[in-house]
């Protein structure tokens, strides 16, 4: 039996004003809150901004109405800026570029977590409902010439009313909204028809060759031991909750007990990452671009820093318990744990990084040379921050078990995103204990973790700011090295010296250059290899 939907007959115009209103009043109200948030008391010009967005609206609405077309295109733009004003409601989410480059990039599993009973009725509410109503609209058009002057008449009106507010307060707005570049990302649907544009264009430029660099790179050897390095890329590790960085909690016991023991590891405290989302981070981190000139077409179109260690003769392998390497490992042999099936660490897509632990005991098992070993974890990601431990590292209660984590107390998510954080150390133990097994070995690890993570402060939840304002707790990230005595012995480096500049500011744009170091590169035939961004180079003995 089918279902006979109610039909309403109603104007171009009339419809048009409506659907303005619901834009301006509903599905931005994360905007105007931010707008009214910077005001000060003098910011009166403000109070137009409605009216502007309105007027706005209703230009771009008449335009759009096009017979037929406009049933597709209208409920398209509503149902997705339904979904985008929840996160920027809830999440203080900016939807740029970068922003559609991670949703595009996010499997099914993440996807999963993101949905929550509260933003399903949201989705329903003011995203599907609305849409459905909006089809039920028989829109009564008048003839052809009528309905064109009838639409030109109420642009021009829109238009004079802008023109008019500008005239007043032009100055006024354009430096609101230049001392805040970001806002116009929380302004739907024009934030994310804007990052659609930006990425059409910006894939356009993925035809461009691919630039191979490094390949005249080479080891230079002065032993006989196997160079021998792990890589951990951390997910949404920020440093404030960091225990060796001094945080009130210590949530890195295993490895302040190394520390304690006189090993030889170092904790770099003033790290900050390229990107606020992996989609950035991870490709950028591994590029010979650093963050002010980094472009990701074309960091995905020329060699990283596995090629160049592959074009020297070294050993790549990448073992992956993310979302994907986001390209960098394209050319490099990958293990996907969760091709592994493996259900003690595996739930619902996604898995425990302890699971890479045997992948790794394989790979140094197999070791007949220089090897490079990328191990690329799931981390601290959230919102599911209660899924990223077991019940060994609960420590810290009560915890955030939900991935609404905007209705949990500011207490409780802390504690579940600590907990995450005990994990991680455990597992970087026990990394650090499998290299241990191969005292002959030149062994040494790297942590670093792709970007930071907000819970809460300012209002603002999980990460993917638009950099330019994205707070410290998504850029500052934790990085530590172990060094084995082996590699300690044979390597032209002083230790102490580089512990000594570990409180120095470093970025993701030191670690392709680094990395080089690590292993026995032949620096002066490498071009993209810069030693003002090494930092093992000042302790070069």
């Amino acid at each position: 039996m089918l279902i006979r939907l109610p039909h309403w007959k109603m104007s171009s115009i009339k419809l048009n004003v409506i659907l303005s209103l619901y834009f301006t009043l509903i599905l931005n109200l994360a905007f105007f809150r931010e707008v009214f948030l910077l005001s000060k008391s003098t910011d009166y010009f403000l109070l137009t901004t409605p009216l502007v967005l309105f007027v706005a609206c209703n230009i771009v609405f008449n335009i759009l109405s096009v017979p037929i077309l406009h049933k597709i295109i209208i409920p398209l733009l509503l149902f997705i800026s339904a979904a985008v004003s929840y996160n920027s409601l809830f999440y203080n989410v900016y939807f740029d570029r970068d922003m559609l480059t991670n949703v595009l990039q996010t499997n099914f599993a993440e996807s999963v977590r993101m949905m929550s009973l509260s933003y399903a009725a949201w989705l329903l509410v003011l995203g599907l409902l609305p849409s459905v109503l909006y089809l039920c609209v028989k829109v009564d058009y008048k003839k052809w010439w009528m309905e064109l002057v009838t639409r030109m008449t109420s642009i021009l009106a829109s238009a004079l009313v802008i023109f008019a507010i500008g005239f007043v307060f032009y100055q006024d707005y354009a430096s609101f909204f230049r001392n805040n570049k970001y806002l116009p990302h929380l302004l739907v649907p024009s934030n994310f028809v804007a990052a659609t544009v930006s990425k059409i264009k910006h894939t356009r430029m993925e035809n461009m060759p691919f630039v191979q660099t490094g390949i005249d790179a080479k080891t230079e050897k002065t032993d006989g031991y196997y160079n021998v390095s792990v890589i951990v890329v951390g997910e949404t590790t920020r440093a404030q909750n960091w225990g060796l960085n001094g945080y009130a909690r210590q949530t890195t016991p295993n490895l302040a007990e190394r520390l304690k023991r006189g090993e030889n590891l170092i904790n770099f405290s003033q790290v900050s990452s390229c990107g606020t989302a992996t989609a950035i981070s991870v490709p950028c981190m591994f590029s010979s671009l650093n963050r002010a000139n980094y472009d990701e077409a074309q960091a995905n179109h020329q060699d990283n820093l596995l090629d160049t260690l592959q074009h020297a003769g070294v050993k790549v392998q990448w073992i992956e318990n993310d979302a994907g390497c986001k390209d960098v490992c394209n050319r490099v042999p990958t293990v996907n744990t969760l091709d592994l099936q493996v259900p003690e660490y595996c739930t619902k897509g996604e898995c425990l990084d302890n699971i890479m632990l045997p992948e790794l005991e394989k790979a140094l098992a197999n070791v007949t040379k220089d090897t490079v070993i990328v191990l690329h974890t799931i981390g601290s990601h959230g919102p599911t921050y209660f899924e990223r431990y077991t019940d060994k590292e609960r420590q810290f209660t009560p915890t955030c078990d939900t991935q609404e984590i905007n209705r949990c107390s500011r207490d409780e998510l802390v504690n579940t995103y600590d907990n995450g954080v005990l994990y991680i150390d455990q597992f970087l133990d026990k990394v650090i204990a499998r290299l241990e097994e191969h005292p002959d070995w030149k062994t040494s690890m790297l942590y670093i973790s792709d970007h930071g993570e907000s819970l809460g402060e300012n209002n603002m939840y999980l990460h993917a700011a638009p950099y330019a304002i994205a707070p410290k707790e998504q850029t500052q990230v934790p990085m530590v090295m172990w060094f084995s005595q082996k590699w300690a012995e044979n390597k032209p480096f002083d230790l102490n010296c580089v512990r000594r500049n570990s409180s120095n500011a470093y970025s993701h744009d030191n670690i392709f250059h680094s990395v080089l170091s690590l292993l026995d590169m032949k620096m002066d035939s490498l071009k993209e290899y810069n030693n003002g961004l090494d930092f093992l180079a000042a302790c070069r003995k």
